[in-house]
C-alpha cells in the first residue's frame, strides 16, 4: 500500500507524459469503432428487458414511484420505533416517477429508463479512459464494460445501481479534470455530482471517500482547498436530506436482511466484477479460475509497471485505488453494521474495467499471455452473459402466468394469500384486479423491511398472521417460493407454519409450481 501511495504522490510528474498519449490519432476509424461498440453495448442489453420477470425490488420500484414525491417523502421518513420506514434515498424513485409519467409502467417501458442510464456509463467509462490512458485503452475499456455482465444485469433492472454509476464515474471524471487543470469549475461540478449519488444510493460515500482523497495523495495543496470547498457544496445540497439520515441508518441497525461478510463475499465480488454472477453451476469452477487467473494478471502486471516506472502507473495505481479501496472500506464498516451488496459496488466494478484495459493495452504485457488470458476472460464473460440471462430462479417467477392461471380458476369469495411481500408486490404490479393479500414479515426480523407507512403508501397492508387474512373465505390460493420452505426446514421445523395453519383448518385441493414458485389451493 505504501508503494501504491508513493507512486500516486508523483502522478503530476507524469501528466504531460499521460496527455501525449491523448493526443494519438483519432481518426475516422476511431469513431467507427467506437460508435459500433456502442450499438453491441446497447443490442446485448436489450433481451433482458422483456425476457426476465419483474421480481420484488423491481416491482417496488414502480409501486412506490408511481405515488409521487410528497408520498414517497411520507413513506421513506415516517419513524417507526425511532428509525425511518425505509433506507433509501429518493432521486431514482422521483426520476422514474418522471420516466412513467411519459413511457409508462410495462417492464419493457420501467427498464428502458436504466438502458440509457447504461449508455451513458458506457460513454463516461469510455472519456474517462481515454483521458486517463489514451484512444486505444478507452476503447477496450468501453468494450469490456459493454460486454460486462455485472453492467449488463443492472442495465435490465429498474432500480437505482447504474444511476449511482453514472454520476460517481461522472464526479471521477471531474476530479480528473480538476487535477490536471487550474479551474475551479471541475470541483463545483464534482460536490453537485457527490450529493446526486448520495440522493441515489447512501453506500455512494464508499466510493465518494477514495476519490475525495485523491488531491491529498498527490500532494496538491491547491487542489485539496478546492475539493474542500467543492464538499462544502456536496453538504450543503445533501443538508436536507443529512439531518434525516440517522433515523434511516437506525432503520438497518433495526432491521436489514444483510447478513455480515466474510472472506466468501469477496471472492464473489472478484467473480462478479470480472465475468458476473450466477452462472451455470456446472461452470463455476472456470468461472472461479478466470476471476482469479485475472485478478492475479492484473496485479502482477500493475506492480511490474510501478517497478519499471512506466508512464502511465500512477493513473494505474489510482485506478487501483478506486477499485479496491470502495470494496475493502464497505466491506470494514459490515463488521459493525453489515451493510455489504455487491451491486452498490457496480461503480467500483467498471473502474475495475478500465484498470484492466490499462493493463492489457499500456503495460507492455506479453503477447502469448495478453491473448490466452484475453480469450479465457472472453470466454468467462460470456459465461455470464448467458447464465444472467437465462437464469430464472429465485427471486424471479413467471407471475403473469401465474396471476392468468388464478383469474381462471377464482371464484367470488376466493382470495390469493401470499406468505410475504416477496411475491405479493410482484403479483400485484402483474395484476392488480386481483384479490391479493399477504402475510408480514416476522417483526424485529432482518427481512422485516417494509414498514407500515411505506405499506401504506402503497395501499398493502401485510396481516400479522394467516387467520386474519383468511378470514371468511371459501377457498384460499397460497404462493410461496420453494426456497422458503426450504430454508424452514433446515432450521429444523417439519412444515411451514403457514402450510401447516391452512392445513389444520382447510382442505388441499390441488397444488402447482411454476419454476420455484408454488402455488397450494386450499377449499373449506
Amino acid at each position: 500500500m505504501y508503494e501504491v501511495l508513493r507512486r500516486i504522490v508523483i502522478w503530476k510528474n507524469t501528466q504531460a507524459k499521460a496527455g501525449d498519449a491523448n493526443r494519438e490519432g483519432r481518426g475516422r476509424n476511431f469513431e467507427i469503432i467506437l460508435l459500433t461498440i456502442l450499438v453491441l453495448g446497447f443490442l446485448i442489453r436489450l433481451p433482458g428487458l422483456a425476457s426476465r420477470p419483474m421480481w420484488y425490488d423491481e416491482s417496488f420500484s414502480v409501486l412506490f414511484s408511481r405515488t409521487g414525491l410528497s408520498a414517497m417523502l411520507e413513506g421513506t421518513l415516517s419513524e417507526v420505533e425511532g428509525a425511518a420506514a425505509d433506507v433509501h434515498p429518493l432521486l431514482y424513485y422521483s426520476v422514474l416517477w418522471g420516466w412513467m409519467r411519459i413511457v409508462g409502467e410495462s417492464p419493457v417501458a420501467v427498464r428502458a429508463l436504466s438502458i440509457l442510464i447504461s449508455l451513458g456509463v458506457l460513454i463516461l467509462a469510455w472519456r474517462l479512459a481515454y483521458e486517463t490512458f489514451g484512444p486505444r485503452a478507452s476503447l477496450l475499456a468501453i468494450f469490456l464494460v459493454a460486454l460486462s455482465p455485472f453492467q449488463i444485469h443492472y442495465a435490465q433492472e429498474a432500480r437505482m445501481y447504474g444511476l449511482l454509476t453514472f454520476w460517481l464515474l461522472g464526479a471521477t471524471l471531474v476530479v480528473l479534470r480538476g487535477l490536471k487543470g487550474d479551474e475551479w469549475w471541475p470541483w463545483i461540478v464534482f460536490g453537485i455530482l457527490s450529493a446526486l449519488a448520495m440522493y441515489t444510493h447512501v453506500l455512494a460515500a464508499g466510493y465518494l471517500i477514495p476519490l475525495a482523497l485523491t488531491p491529498f495523495l498527490v500532494r496538491s495543496r491547491w487542489a485539496g482547498r478546492r475539493l474542500l470547498a467543492s464538499c462544502v457544496v456536496a453538504v450543503a445540497l445533501y443538508l436536507p436530506w443529512l439531518v434525516q439520515l440517522p433515523t434511516q441508518i437506525a432503520k438497518v441497525q433495526q432491521a436489514y436482511w444483510i447478513s455480515r461478510p466474510g472472506v466468501v463475499d469477496l471472492v464473489q465480488t472478484m467473480m462478479t466484477f470480472v465475468t458476473g454472477l450466477p452462472v451455470l453451476p456446472v461452470l463455476l469452477p472456470f468461472i472461479l479460475f478466470t476471476a482469479l487467473l485475472i485478478v492475479a494478471l492484473v496485479v502482477v502486471q500493475t506492480m511490474r509497471a510501478v517497478r519499471l516506472r512506466q508512464p502511465t502507473a500512477p493513473q494505474g495505481l489510482w485506478m487501483a485505488f478506486l477499485t479496491l479501496t470502495p470494496v475493502m472500506l464497505i466491506f470494514l464498516v459490515s463488521q459493525w453494521r453489515p451493510v455489504f451488496i455487491q451491486r452498490a459496488l457496480l461503480p467500483s466494478g467498471t473502474v475495475f474495467l478500465i484498470w484492466l484495459a490499462w493493463i492489457y493495452n499500456r503495460t507492455q504485457m506479453p503477447k502469448h499471455v495478453a491473448v490466452i488470458s484475453g480469450g479465457i476472460l472472453l470466454l468467462g464473460m460470456a459465461a455470464g452473459i448467458v447464465g444472467q440471462m437465462t437464469y430464472a430462479g429465485f427471486p424471479y417467477a413467471p407471475y403473469a402466468e401465474v396471476n392468468a392461471d388464478l383469474h381462471q380458476r377464482l371464484e367470488a369469495e376466493d382470495i390469493v394469500l401470499h406468505s410475504s411481500k416477496l411475491t405479493m408486490l410482484p403479483a400485484v404490479y402483474y395484476d392488480e384486479k386481483l384479490p391479493h393479500r399477504y402475510l408480514a414479515d416476522p417483526p424485529g426480523s432482518g427481512s422485516d423491511t417494509l414498514a407500515l407507512p411505506t405499506q401504506q403508501v402503497l395501499g398493502l397492508i401485510a396481516f400479522p398472521d394467516v387467520e386474519s387474512a383468511v378470514d371468511s373465505a371459501d377457498s384460499v390460493f397460497f404462493i410461496i417460493f420453494s426456497r422458503e420452505l426450504t430454508e424452514y426446514q433446515e432450521l429444523g421445523f417439519t412444515a411451514h407454519p403457514h402450510l401447516s395453519w391452512l392445513e389444520a383448518h382447510f382442505k388441499q385441493i390441488n397444488q402447482w409450481k411454476y419454476k420455484d414458485l408454488l402455488v397450494y389451493e386450499f377449499s373449506r
